[in-house]
Formats: structure tokens, C-alpha cells, sequence
């Protein structure tokens, strides 16, 4: 029988809005000498706290698909 006790949970990565307007979320992951209220939290304005975030963090950074083949990049030429 498998357990799937002992397995570790995957978790995504919160996107930064998804901790600016989540309190729980920011308190589990942004960590500041002082921590904000939940009521500071909300006072504050979304883009206050992506601010925040990049000062803490730096840009964020997005994952992208791969990049298509090369030769879907080159154009063909027409011979003749």
C-alpha cells in the first residue's frame, strides 16, 4: 500500500499579485524587519506592494515556453 504521507506537497510559486492581495500569502512569504498588519495590508495599494515585492525580491520573473525550432525563426526561400 502506498502513503502518500511521507511525500513532499508541490507547491507553485505565488506570482507577486497573487501575494499583494492575499494576506496569508504575504505573511508566509515576505518576510520584513517590521511585519504589517493585516489592516496595514489592506490600507495599502496593490501597486505599493509589487514595490515592495521587487525591493525584496527584484523583478519577477516569468516563465516562458520554450522558444520555438530555429528553423521556424528563418523564413524559406523561394528557389526559382
Amino acid at each position: 500500500m502506498t502513503s502518500t504521507a511521507n511525500r513532499p506537497l508541490e507547491m507553485s510559486k505565488p506570482t507577486y499579485r497573487e501575494l499583494a492581495t492575499n494576506f496569508t500569502l504575504w505573511c508566509k512569504f515576505v518576510l520584513l524587519e517590521e511585519q504589517v498588519s493585516e489592516r496595514e495590508f489592506n490600507e495599502m495599494s496593490i501597486d505599493e506592494k509589487l514595490d515592495i515585492l521587487q525591493g525584496c525580491f527584484g523583478p519577477e520573473i516569468h516563465a516562458f515556453s520554450p522558444p520555438p525550432p530555429s528553423a521556424a525563426l528563418r523564413p524559406r526561400l523561394r528557389s526559382g
